[in-house]
């Protein structure tokens, strides 16, 4: 069989193909994105029930005292380091003018200068302290309040909640959505039996090493259930495509891609992965959409657990501490969770 002479016609004709294939999923995909978006503003455009308004004000009582106990403390601390800079100079002065006719003025000079540095480090310490306490307070309260509004409905049980939780690392490991993960970072380590099986839930970064920086592979809410698909060495990775801050899976090199499209992309090594991953269930997953709060959605499948991660923005993830807290968070995390039981009711 003769090679195939090289056409440079042919090569320029393909590579415009593919940036014009490229251009358009980028266009429908920002289309996409937009439409989606409306769903929010409507649901933020919806008034709050009374229990949502309760919620709400003492969410924003906590966040108030937090705020105005951290506006006071820059206060005091501009005032301090003030205080200490005058101190510093009178000091300073001293020990120049009056060192040369009272040779001990230098040492006095001195020691004021090491006392007063000596009390402002241990009295921003203590600042530093009680403000760090009033900030554990009001995220204590939040993710309470948060997390019983959640997780309060018939089919929880046994629920566990730790604000400051970290979930092991080897949990999101095992997911396997990414290589050469460094470690990840969480709070709002939630554990709950759904169905009288164990869903453990955190806010979660997932962060890898790039010139010695960590830098967040997924940053959103994971969460993690059991289940009873029992292939041992089998899995099966999906994810919802997102746009420039979506970072694709990676961890896939023994899988073969099964299926994939604009929208989604499947990966596994079980040829009977449609048996688990139904069309039904492709369906319920991809009604998680991209909008400009939703990133992408990952989700893996292997033996005893089925995990889902929903990447979102970063202000989305935020504490809010000097603005009013939005309950709309809350109500759109509501509406994206129903969706992800859904998903963990659909695969046995």
């Amino acid at each position: 069989m003769p090679l195939k002479k090289y056409d440079k016609e042919e090569v320029l004709k393909q590579e415009e193909e593919a940036k014009k294939a490229e251009e358009e999923a980028s266009t429908k995909l920002a289309t996409t994105i937009e439409e989606n978006s409306k769903a929010e503003e409507e649901l933020k455009a919806t008034p709050l029930s009374e229990n949502q308004e309760d919620i709400k004000k003492r969410i924003e009582e906590a966040r108030d005292i937090y705020f105005k106990a951290s506006k006071k403390q820059k206060r005091i601390g501009t005032i301090i380091t003030i205080c200490t800079m005058l101190v510093l100079v009178a000091a300073l002065i001293l020990m120049v003018t009056l060192s040369g006719t009272y040779q001990w003025m230098t040492y006095v000079s001195i020691g004021i200068m090491v006392v007063v540095l000596i009390a402002v480090f241990f009295l921003n310490r203590y600042l530093r302290n009680g403000l760090s306490k009033q900030a554990e307070e009001y995220i204590a309260k939040l993710y309470s309040e948060i997390d019983n509004y959640l997780f309060g409905g018939e089919n929880f049980t046994e629920l566990s909640y730790k604000p400051q939780g970290q979930l092991k690392d080897e949990i999101f490991f095992d997911a396997r959505f990414y290589k050469d993960l460094k470690n990840t970072r969480s709070r709002n380590l939630v554990s709950v039996k759904y169905k009288d099986k164990l869903l453990v839930s955190a806010d979660l970064a997932g962060n890898i090493l790039i010139k010695n920086r960590l830098s967040p592979m997924f940053l959103g809410k994971f969460y993690d259930y059991e289940n009873s698909y029992n292939k041992e060495g089998k899995r099966i990775i999906m994810q919802i495509k997102g746009g420039e801050l979506s970072r694709p899976i990676d961890d896939v090199e023994d899988l073969k891609l099964v299926e994939g499209n604009d929208t989604y992309a499947i990966y596994t090594n079980d040829d009977e992965w449609r048996k688990v991953l139904k069309q039904d269930v492709i369906k319920m997953i991809c009604k998680l959409q991209i909008d400009k709060t939703l990133i992408d959605v990952i989700v893996s499948i292997r033996p005893g657990k089925t995990s889902v991660g929903i990447d979102y923005v970063d202000e989305f993830m935020n504490i809010p501490v000097d603005h009013e807290f939005d309950f709309n968070l809350v109500r759109r995390t509501e509406k994206d969770f129903e969706k992800v039981l859904a998903i963990f009711d659909s695969i046995e």
